[in-house]
């Protein structure tokens, strides 16, 4: 499409990203634009690279929000991953087992499908190859009459969500003046971690007070947070960035989701696909009472 700018599928929901930010909170925006803490555009980046060459999102000393086409296609596909999984591989499979009324059975084509896009997602850390639209779900190319169209609408939405989170971080950097702090104040990795965790409270301060179901937003905020196992065998953030458990806590911690919340289920989800990749050999107990309690067990054997 000519009105889409870019060279991947995610380009239709380029938009989308920004309006509903703009929609949340368009008095905080505007207020730390004009005191020049953050830039009037966003700038988005349409190149065909991989996700390990400068890809990931940031925010720049003149308070310009980086994004960029591979890093957006990997979270869609994440999401659509685990969602699909999710509905698929968990939720149905469990209602059968216990007897409950379901109206679709598994469509097994749909799991095999979202598998080979997760595959994609991981090649796509290390090099970069076209997204074959033709074969593989993706938000530009499909039927919205389909059980696959249903999943990749409802997978835009938890996408939109998940980004806006990610550029609530930035625009928390930009209002605690960060990058400022960094350059003058030398600060210690400790110090400057602990700069990550606050832009993450504060991002999801902003979008856990205005969502619309506070189900879906924690789940986003999880994505957005654990996409990034994929990409290495460890929890390590570097010299800069908390460790993924750290930040996972946080967000736990903020969210506070019940016993039963699909949260558990999704993060338990995420370390088991983590550990088939790597091939971590995490054990499983033949028994869990909750999500919760499985995902624990299994972070903490990392």
């Amino acid at each position: 499409m000519s009105t889409h700018v870019g060279d991947q599928p995610i380009r239709v929901l380029k938009h989308n990203l920004i309006a509903r930010l703009e929609e949340r909170n368009k008095k905080l925006i505007t207020t730390l634009q004009l005191d020049l803490r953050l830039d009037k555009k966003i700038a988005y980046h349409a190149r065909n690279a991989s996700l390990n060459e400068n890809q990931l999102p940031f925010i720049s000393a003149y308070g310009t929000i980086n994004i960029h086409e591979t890093f957006l296609s990997y979270i869609w596909i994440i999401c659509y991953y685990f969602f699909v999984v999710h509905e698929e591989g968990v939720v149905i499979p469990e209602h059968e087992k216990r007897q409950i009324l379901i109206f679709i059975p598994q469509n097994v084509k749909i799991l095999n499908d979202a598998e080979d896009l997760f595959q994609y997602a991981k090649r796509i850390t290390r090099a970069f190859e076209s997204w074959d639209i033709t074969n593989l779900p993706n938000p530009e190319y499909y039927d919205s009459f389909a059980l696959e169209g249903y999943y990749i609408e409802k997978t835009n939405d938890i996408f939109v969500e998940s980004v806006n989170f990610i550029l609530y971080h930035e625009i928390a950097h930009a209002e605690f003046e960060h990058i400022k702090k960094i350059s003058t104040e030398n600060l210690s990795q400790v110090e400057i971690k602990a700069l990550e965790i606050d832009a993450d409270t504060r991002a999801m301060e902003l979008i856990l007070k205005d969502c619309r179901n506070i189900t879906a937003t924690s789940i986003s905020i999880i994505f957005g947070i654990a996409a990034i196992l994929f990409r290495k065998n460890n929890l390590n953030g570097g010299s800069k960035h908390p460790d993924i458990n750290d930040r996972l806590e946080n967000a736990l911690r903020i969210i506070n989701p019940t016993e039963d919340s699909p949260v558990w289920a999704m993060l338990a989800l995420f370390i088991k696909a983590w550990d088939k990749q790597f091939n971590l050999g995490l054990k499983e107990k033949p028994f869990y009472s909750t999500y919760k309690e499985l995902f624990y067990d299994l972070i903490n054997q990392v």
